[in-house]
């Protein structure tokens, strides 16, 4: 006898066969009926685009070449991941550097062959103990910059440069240095006796303008100069460290080497270019103090260098402050005695 489960359209087991059990995934807010379904479905596109515009991205950066690469405020967090960070970068920059030396002895073994080549064509004098010369040092030039050893060499001396500064740059930053930081008073031995050998303090009053001054240069400096740290620090709030260390005026910028006291800037203390605007003075000025106290590692730039930083749009002798002394300006003397 045959069976007639299914003939019935409106039976149970028809509906059972035509239903999708995939409905509720596809379309889990059906069923309701109208405003909430009106949120429901709008919601439902809403989600629907923020999908599909994932997957766009994600497409896109495959196709550019860059799927593995995390965006910065996205990344993992963690020393380990930071230390393979950086070890792609340098590997990176690593292969970078060697195809530019390898192009630019390319291009100096092109220019040598145009110099040969137009000799040639503009007529050589018959040969002659010099032309043989010549053209053994040629040869010779052609087998150094077809020897792979001597690029190696090369590269193997650069990469090793550029791991020692970078290992030298992360220790830097590990102990503090590259920004200025304001401390308190209690920091002030362990931050000053620890494991940098050159530090730099800033005793400043918060209402003090000139101290502005001198904060304005000094984040300056501290970003360009990793081989010493950089601290600032309330007078008013440190007067132990104020009576021991003699404070009198500020700005005062001491100069630790090793944690004992090197050196001492008072005011503004021969770094004014004019006199008579003891304010306006060039961040090179405090380089070079900072210099000569073996702070820092810093060079006057000959007038041939400034030249060609001028020429390249650069300004050679470094920013000057552009803030407003206003009706607020205080003298930079200053008594510890007063302020308690």
């Amino acid at each position: 006898m045959p069976s007639h489960q299914n003939s019935m359209p409106n039976s149970k087991a028809a509906k059972f066969v035509n239903a999708n059990p995939l409905a509720p995934m596809a379309d889990p807010f059906a069923g309701m009926d109208g405003d909430e379904s009106e949120a429901a479905k709008e919601m439902s596109e809403n989600l629907q685009k923020r999908m599909t515009n994932a997957m766009g991205e994600i497409k896109q950066r495959h196709a550019n070449g860059n799927a593995d690469v995390d965006d910065a405020d996205k990344a993992p967090t963690g020393s380990a991941y930071h230390a393979a960070a950086q070890m792609k970068r340098i590997k990176k920059e690593e292969e970078q550097l060697r195809m530019k030396e390898v192009e630019r002895l390319k291009a100096m073994k092109s220019e040598a062959d145009a110099v040969y080549r137009n000799k040639n064509e503009n007529g050589a004098p018959e040969d002659n103990d010099e032309d043989a010369e010549s053209e053994s040092e040629e040869d010779s030039d052609d087998e150094w910059f077809n020897d792979d050893s001597e690029l190696e060499a090369i590269r193997q001396r650069r990469i090793n440069q550029m791991r020692a500064k970078q290992t030298e740059i992360a220790h830097h930053k590990s102990l503090g240095h590259g920004e200025v930081r304001t401390i308190s008073q209690d920091q002030f031995l362990p931050e000053c006796t620890g494991t940098s050998e050159w530090i730099a303090v800033h005793f400043f009053h918060k209402e003090f303008e000139r101290c502005k001054v001198m904060d304005h240069h000094l984040k300056i400096v501290a970003s360009q100069h990793l081989e010493c740290k950089f601290l600032r620090i309330d007078a008013e709030q440190s007067p132990f460290f104020v009576q021991k260390l003699n404070i009198r005026t500020l700005p005062t910028l001491m100069v630790f080497q090793d944690g004992k006291a090197k050196d001492k800037l008072m005011g503004f203390q021969d770094l004014a270019v004019d006199p008579s605007e003891p304010d306006k003075w060039h961040t090179g000025r405090l380089q070079q103090w900072l210099s000569g106290t073996g702070a820092i590692k810093y060079k006057i730039p000959t007038e041939e260098i400034k030249e060609e930083m001028r020429r390249m749009g650069i300004n050679p002798k470094g920013t000057v402050w552009s803030g407003t002394r206003g009706s607020g300006f205080r003298s930079q003397a200053y008594d510890s005695d007063d302020e308690e």
